[in-house]
């Protein structure tokens, strides 16, 4: 579906930045230098530090201390990416909150313009996203769900040429790289599930979103930049809320009836890629994918809880997102995924 806006408003509503940083000091200066030359006109920015320990605080201090548009708040702990969002959301007083990764740059000083214009034309968006182009190069595009498997994988676009893109048009997902939503959109859906820590947050907040009966949006014309990687959760402690954060976001969201076949695909599969890591002598890393299945048994009680709260607010029916393509009853997408990074790793 293609959308066409016109232009934002003289006088554009307050928007407020949030980012999240962990250790991220090798990319955070850049991205708040280049996120200050942003031509819009009534913005804030809160940096949500989860008790980095690579200097990142000394630099953001010594470089950003007197600039009144941002403000830093200091976590005593890492509560991961999810709460260290919802923390930043309940601190600020925009109409609009804008996600974005700490390894965000840009190049485009409008990108926030083309973001609110959206946004202001149709209140039917709850949530948008930026083009996000790869740093390594800038004609590729990173991930861009227009759909997702059974799985919960993404149809993602990854490294496509960013030219064949050029309309805004409705995504299935929208990444927590650098995205838009309405302050009473994110209320109403109950915000980032701090559960998930880190991983899927972002389809899972988007696929409420979406079950809500609002519309997620791809804005070709907000370009950002982010140093990325094709590996990004297969190492680590990627593995474990991987696989936890998936079975997660299939108890809690799909309709009784479709939980049960997609949680059993799940387990099945899951438990296959945990093979599939012993097979290639990585076993810290199949560890981490089965500790993310046993994960469910204790905390089935909470899930279950979310789910039900959750349903309440159901607007659409899962068919309604099958017919329209953004769900799919088949694991196509994982299949792709994997051969990718099988290539690799």
């Amino acid at each position: 579906m293609v959308v066409t806006v016109s232009d934002v408003n003289a006088n554009p509503p307050f928007v407020s930045v949030i980012i999240v940083n962990y250790n991220g000091r090798e990319f955070l200066k850049q991205c708040l230098v280049s996120l200050l030359r942003t031509d819009y006109a009534n913005y804030e920015i809160v940096v949500v530090d989860n008790a980095s320990t690579d200097g990142s605080i000394k630099d953001l201090e010594k470089f950003f201390s007197k600039n009144p548009r941002l403000r830093l708040v200091k976590n005593q702990e890492n509560l991961g990416h999810s709460e260290g969002c919802n923390i930043g959301a309940k601190l600020t007083k925009g109409r609009y909150l804008v996600f974005l990764d700490s390894d965000i740059e840009f190049e485009a000083d409008k990108w926030l313009k083309e973001l609110v214009k959206v946004m202001e034309n149709n209140s039917k968006i709850g949530l948008a996203q930026a083009k996000i182009v790869l740093s390594e190069d800038k004609r590729r595009l990173d991930c861009v769900c227009l759909a997702i498997d059974a799985l919960g994988t993404w149809a993602a676009y990854y490294g496509s040429k960013e030219e064949k893109l050029k309309k805004n048009f409705e995504i299935m997902a929208a990444s927590s790289g650098c995205s838009i939503i309405r302050r009473k959109v994110f209320n109403k859906s109950g915000g980032f599930d701090s559960s998930y820590f880190i991983y899927d947050d972002d389809t899972d907040l988007s696929l409420r979103i979406r079950i809500m009966g609002y519309q997620v949006l791809f804005v070709p014309s907000a370009v950002v930049i982010h140093r990325s990687g094709v590996l990004r959760g297969v190492s680590g402690i990627g593995p474990y809320y991987s696989a936890k954060n998936r079975i997660r976001t299939a108890i809690k969201n799909y309709e009784l009836r479709n939980v049960w076949w997609k949680f059993s695909i799940l387990i099945f599969f899951t438990f296959m890629v945990a093979a599939g890591f012993f097979v290639v002598k990585k076993h810290k890393e199949a560890k981490a994918t089965l500790k993310g299945i046993f994960n469910l048994f204790t905390d089935l009680p909470d899930i279950w809880n979310k789910r039900l709260l959750f349903q309440s607010k159901r607007c659409l029916k899962d068919s309604d997102l099958v017919k329209a393509g953004f769900l799919k009853n088949d694991v196509r997408y994982t299949l792709q995924d994997f051969k990718i990074k099988l290539v690799h790793m």
